[in-house]
């Protein structure tokens, strides 16, 4: 019963925060919507920091999940394309829950919490790590240090949502940029391209500085 209700709250402070805003979003919120009592909720949750690293490690579990099936995919090339394509859907989806993450999550007391969540987050990075080595080993990435191209990669990907645009772009757009810039030529990765977005006679004319720093 326990663990019921504290899943109740998680979910339902997921569903909330994503629609008000991580920033606006409030335990009090959670408490009216949920309608359990505060001393309940605090029992649980004694911070919203403490609620939104639980948050946190709830959304690792489910990246793993997809990292893991991913991670069973035996050619390298074809694994790191699949690998990059899922960290753009994912911090795409939820561009709220990253802006939040990155640039203002509360501090965390709860050190056992914050422990969790760091090693589900080294597993997270692991994946890419393992891809990039072994594409590294097979040729298919020119002969760099493998940490530094792991996280060139999160640092590509998890920063996408500062200023990706879906009017401007598509995923596959973004995905076959980045795929270029690492020397890999964009390909099937088990998924159908889409075709891209053909820009207007005004964005054609815009230099490409101004592009770039948008």
């Amino acid at each position: 019963m326990a663990d019921d209700t504290k899943d109740r709250l998680v979910f339902t402070a997921l569903q909330l925060f994503s629609e008000k805003g991580y920033a606006e979003g409030s335990l009090d919120d959670v408490a009216r919507v949920t309608n359990i009592s505060k001393p309940t909720l605090y029992y649980y949750f004694p911070s919203k920091a403490h609620l939104f690293y639980q948050l946190s490690c709830l959304k690792s579990d489910e990246a793993l999940v997809q990292l893991t099936e991913i991670g069973k995919e035996k050619d390298p090339l074809v694994r790191l394309r699949k690998l990059i394509r899922f960290q753009l859907e994912n911090v795409t989806r939820d561009v709220k829950f990253y802006r939040y993450f990155f640039d203002h999550r509360p501090p965390l007391k709860n050190k056992s919490l914050k422990a969790e969540l760091r090693g589900k987050l080294s597993q997270y990075s692991q994946f890419f790590y393992d891809a990039v080595s072994e594409a590294i080993a097979a040729k298919v990435l020119p002969p760099i240090d493998p940490f530094v191209a792991a996280h060139a990669i999160f640092g590509a990907t998890f920063w996408i949502y500062k200023w990706y645009d879906p009017k401007r772009f598509n995923i596959d757009d973004v995905l076959n940029q980045l795929l270029t810039m690492i020397s890999i030529q964009p390909g099937n990765d088990g998924r159908a391209a889409k075709k891209p977005r053909r820009e207007t006679k005004s964005k054609k004319s815009g230099s490409s500085k101004s592009r770039a720093t948008t």
